[in-house]
Order: structure tokens, then C-alpha cells, then sequence
């Protein structure tokens, strides 16, 4: 990267593995990461700071993925921030109510690897 500053991300997300796993290869990439581990951290997290991509698992502890991204939508800070969201379990029905709340992508944690979670965020960020 050129003088360009890195793009910042907020990963909210649960289980340490995911965070390791798809946190370094965004690093890699050059992205400004940090991490919540619950939904409640993250809002917390996002108001506080500036974040250029949120990417926010569906289920967790304190607060939902879903709870998340509605409170993100309300808040004039963070309502136009693109948002991926990982998800390793939601039925089809939820999966289309949480991409009817305006994120960019919905992608499904198990499915994907850390290379295409990088492809989707340049995408998004270009």
C-alpha cells in the first residue's frame, strides 16, 4: 500500500478460530483490523471508531448479528458502512430478512474461505 491509509474493519465475531483465520488474511491484505466478540462489543466498537467494512457473524452471545446490524442502520455514524455477514447456521427465511436490512453480502462461514472473504471485501472497498 502507498500512502494510501489502510482500510479499517470491524470482525465481530465469536469463536476465536474465525477471528485467527480470516482476521490475519485480511492483515495480509493490508486491512486495519479489530474484533468484538459479541454484538454488543461490536456496536460499542463501531460508534467509537471509524470503520470503512463491517464484518459481523449472526450468532452470538449479548447480542445477535441481527440485533447488530439494526442498530447500526438507526445510527447516522454507521448506517451507510457496507457489512458482510458470516453465518455458519440461519435458515433461508432469516438469511432473506438479513439481507433485506441492506448489507452488501451474505456468505456462509463454513462455505467460504478466508481468500474469498478477502476478494469480497476488496470488491466492496474498491
Amino acid at each position: 500500500m502507498s500512502e494510501e491509509k489502510a482500510k479499517k474493519i470491524l470482525l465481530v465475531e465469536d469463536e476465536e478460530i474465525f477471528i485467527e483465520m480470516f482476521g490475519d488474511r485480511l492483515k495480509q491484505e493490508g486491512y486495519e483490523i479489530e474484533s468484538a466478540r459479541n454484538g454488543a462489543w461490536g456496536i460499542k466498537e463501531a460508534l467509537k471508531n471509524n470503520f470503512d467494512l463491517f464484518i459481523i457473524d449472526m450468532v452470538m452471545l449479548a447480542m445477535t448479528g441481527e440485533e447488530m446490524i439494526a442498530r447500526l442502520k438507526l445510527e447516522d455514524k454507521t448506517k451507510n458502512v457496507p457489512i458482510i455477514v458470516l453465518s455458519a447456521s440461519v435458515d433461508r427465511e432469516t438469511q432473506k430478512r438479513i439481507e433485506g436490512m441492506g448489507i452488501n453480502e451474505f456468505l456462509i462461514k463454513t462455505h467460504i474461505t478466508p481468500s474469498d472473504l478477502a476478494e469480497k471485501v476488496a470488491e466492496i472497498l474498491k
